[in-house]
């Protein structure tokens, strides 16, 4: 009864063109929303990932953004045998289907060696203390170089290459070091000589005689 009165009586234009146009409103926002909603999601769209593994990280980039697609470098590691700036891997992997503006992850080579400064495990460092140090670094040693006469298991220097390398100096954490440790006092020389520790005995001095 209300409603009716509320009409009641109102026939010009602006009135009933406000209410057509309130319906139009009240009718087109959901429609215009579900077909906004598929252009933002771009639904139904597919897009294969190509394969861009091998790549050099400027060309996987624009192979990429030739197929609507955005690169994102967000790591780096280092393989001797592969080119610097190779892609080493890529998320999603080729052959994916995705959506345009999708970001693929890409890991490449890195562009020469790691290098790192070499920590100070000289200055009254024990053995075991350098070498937990290094390799947490993520150094690789060889065996060590052990330097007789100076005090057991106290690093004297570390080596690279053959070369010494000092703290505070970068170097390659491919290559690996060598600690020159001290191997203790020498053992004591035997102060006999060989003269004296074999016996001079004269075969003529000792003849035995044996009778049947």
């Amino acid at each position: 009864m209300a409603l009716k009165s509320y009409f009641t009586g109102k026939t010009g234009f602006k009135f009933w063109g406000s209410i057509i146009l309130m319906i139009i409103v009240l009718l087109g926002v959901p429609v215009g929303a579900f077909y906004l909603l598929d252009t933002i999601t771009h639904h139904g769209e597919k897009i294969e990932v190509p394969s861009v593994v091998g790549k050099f990280k400027y060309d996987a980039e624009d192979m990429l953004r030739e197929r609507g697609l955005t690169a994102v470098i967000t790591d780096s590691t280092y393989r001797k045998s592969v080119a610097p700036g190779t892609v080493l891997e890529q998320k999603p992997n080729a052959g994916y289907e995705v959506k345009s503006g999708r970001v693929v992850y890409l890991t490449v080579n890195m562009m020469g060696e790691p290098t790192l400064a070499l920590p100070d495990v000289v200055r009254g460092g024990s053995l075991r203390e350098a070498q937990a140090t290094l390799k947490s670094l993520g150094f690789k040693l060889t065996p060590n170089e052990v330097m007789i006469g100076r005090p057991k298991d106290l690093v004297i220097g570390i080596k690279q290459n053959g070369k010494n390398v000092h703290p505070g100096e970068t170097v390659s954490r491919e290559r690996p070091l060598t600690i020159i440790v001290g191997g203790g006092e020498p053992d004591p020389v035997d102060s006999l000589s060989m003269d004296e520790m074999e016996s001079d005995i004269n075969p003529e001095d000792n003849d035995f005689d044996f009778e049947l």
